[in-house]
């Protein structure tokens, strides 16, 4: 009889666990659609079903962090881990929102208390995104080792330029590793470099005084490069972000061979065609475009909508052009999924830009980010289970790391300065990105598989 009053006690344990969990799954699957109203809901039935669910503190904690809540984040927080004061992820979420809200005291115990333990590599690497770099990054010495260089121009004449006091950014890492190619103004218009990561070096690619070039892309097979050339702007530095009102009003796409030789034109037409990327074939390229569809433009009282950046597909020959998107916001920088089955890109929702997902082929996109700040960039990784992006989260411009659902996000950078156009090679081993961190932007290198150690954690966190 006192087995079978063990037995029952059991199941019915089991079965309210069951019930909690549910409801708990629910308000995830909800918060994952953005629906932060109904989440807060679930979670709440939860603690009134059962008023010690840590889970469901923290949970609630999540989203309302989401929204910029720090009361109530932190609150929540707090009750979780008063609840499960030994769960790291509940102590690494209570010292976030302290060091978000500016008290790096609280913050900073937390950490070391999350350091005095053996938590999870996972813990150790969104701690180190937190409060520096997740992974080893070096500064890539883009600019030459002297303040004066010198270069031939197009017509043949030497110019002597400062290299030390430019910007060098638009970075893109070759699929073998072993190449970089980027933008710099140092000849007071923007002109494309290549770079040697073995020897360091350096190659001009493109000598053109009137235009500028950036945003370059390579090809899979590495043999090839795209990129965009714009009448030039005074020498100013391309904004590295898509905004509204960043983009030109012409801009070109060109493609050539990787010493610059044999440069020509993906499609001749006008408007603003940006961001080029190669399909994993190497046989299609996507990018950001205003220029009106053929379609839309030989069919007299068309109402397509080409005020706004929309995401199209071509052959690499200027063929098939074809539109993916049709919205009446911005569309842009697109990246192919490893399979080439998925396109991901950045999109306008209330003011705000998130990252999606669409089929290659179009259709209807699925909405991955969902926070109240704005997102771009994305990049997938080799394996295809990841999407490397840039967030402005906190209203600083930072990489992050999510699954390819959107759920997991890791923040990768945390440093003064703004972090853009992350590129990783094919083997998804290294990550090139611009950043301003050391005053002028410049070209970064990230070893992803030489994350932060724990020991180097604790004194970074001394540092602090």
């Amino acid at each position: 009889m006192r087995n079978y009053f063990y037995l029952s006690i059991s199941i019915f344990l089991i079965l309210l666990a069951c019930g909690e969990d549910a409801t708990i799954k629910r308000g995830k699957a909800l918060l994952e659609t953005g629906d932060t109203t109904a989440a807060i809901q679930q979670f709440e039935a939860a603690l009134q079903q059962n008023p010690s669910n840590a889970e469901a503190y923290y949970q609630l904690g999540l989203v309302y962090e989401g929204l910029g809540d720090v009361p109530q984040s932190s609150n929540a927080f707090r009750s979780a881990a008063k609840l499960a004061p030994k769960r790291a992820e509940v102590v690494l979420a209570l010292g976030r929102v302290y060091w978000h809200s500016n008290d790096p005291s609280l913050a900073l115990a937390q950490f070391q208390s999350l350091l005095s333990d053996s938590p999870k590599k996972e813990i150790l690497l969104q701690l180190a995104g937190l409060t520096g770099d997740a992974y080893h990054v070096q500064r890539l010495r883009t600019e030459g080792s002297d303040d004066y260089e010198q270069t031939f121009t197009e017509k043949g004449n030497i110019m002597t330029f400062t290299a030390k006091y430019n910007d060098d950014y638009s970075p893109a890492i070759s699929p073998d590793g072993n190449w970089i190619a980027f933008s710099s103004d140092r000849l007071q218009n923007t002109e494309l470099y290549l770079m040697n990561l073995t020897d360091h070096s350096l190659r001009q690619l493109t000598h053109t005084n009137e235009l500028d070039e950036y945003m370059p892309a390579f090809s899979p097979d590495g043999k090839s490069i795209a990129f965009v050339t714009e009448r030039t702007r005074g020498g100013m530095m391309f904004p590295p972000i898509q905004a509204s009102g960043s983009d030109p009003s012409r801009a070109s796409i060109y493609l050539m061979d990787i010493d610059g030789r044999n440069q020509r034109p993906l499609v001749d037409a006008d408007g603003a065609d940006r961001a080029p990327v190669f399909s994993p074939d190497g046989q299609k390229i996507a990018f950001e475009s205003k220029a009106p569809t053929q379609e839309a433009a030989s069919t007299p009282g068309s109402t397509e909508n080409n005020d706004t950046l929309e995401i199209y597909v071509i052959d690499v020959d200027g063929s098939n052009k074809t539109q993916l998107t049709h919205n009446d916001v911005d569309d842009g920088h697109p990246t192919w999924s490893p399979n080439g089955r998925q396109i991901a890109f950045s999109s306008m929702v209330e003011d705000i830009y998130q990252i999606f997902i669409m089929d290659a082929a179009g259709g209807t996109a699925k909405q991955l980010t969902f926070l109240n700040t704005s997102h771009y960039h994305p990049t997938f990784s080799s394996d295809g289970k990841r999407i490397i992006y840039v967030s402005n989260a906190h209203n600083h411009y930072t990489l992050w790391m999510m699954n390819a659902d959107g759920t997991n996000k890791t923040q990768l950078t945390n440093h003064i300065g703004a972090h853009f156009e992350p590129s990783l090679s094919g083997d998804g081993k290294r990550l090139v990105f611009s950043s301003d961190r050391s005053d002028h932007m410049r070209i970064y290198l990230m070893d992803l598989t030489q994350p932060v150690q724990k020991e180097a954690l604790k004194v970074r966190l001394s540092d602090l």
